[in-house]
């Protein structure tokens, strides 16, 4: 038996509004947020297709570097469908296909250098 029900990454951001603002433009919702418990913003969970992704905030000193920058792969079943939407929102989209380990990918970085990957696996 599967004991795993989902694993929800947690990015780090020093400007949550900037990143939220982000993933709602790729069709994630907000639908919670420190706002509602507290003045201050420095928590944040959206939603997008069954998936959730978390934002917290982290001080500029303590973030990961450009170079560094933290990554998550969202596996979707169509890339290209994906691709033409982003597209038609203004995202630079870097793309690789047939991949030696049998995917194309596409990836754009967040507002906090957050490297967000999509993946649609070959077989």
């Amino acid at each position: 038996m599967n004991n795993f029900q989902n694993i929800s990454p947690v990015l780090p951001a020093n400007d949550l509004t900037a990143e939220i603002e982000f993933f709602e433009k790729l069709g994630f919702k907000n639908i919670y947020d420190s706002l509602r418990y507290t003045d201050k913003l420095d928590y944040a969970v959206l939603h997008r297709d069954g998936q959730s992704i978390h934002i917290q905030f982290q001080f500029e000193k303590d973030m990961p570097s450009k170079n560094a920058a933290q990554q998550i792969k969202i596996w979707v079943s169509d890339l290209d469908i994906l691709e033409s939407e982003f597209k038609e929102l203004g995202f630079a989209i870097n793309r690789r296909d047939n991949t030696p380990w049998g995917t194309h990918e596409f990836w754009f970085y967040s507002p906090a250098h957050n490297a967000i990957i999509f993946v649609q696996d070959l077989d």
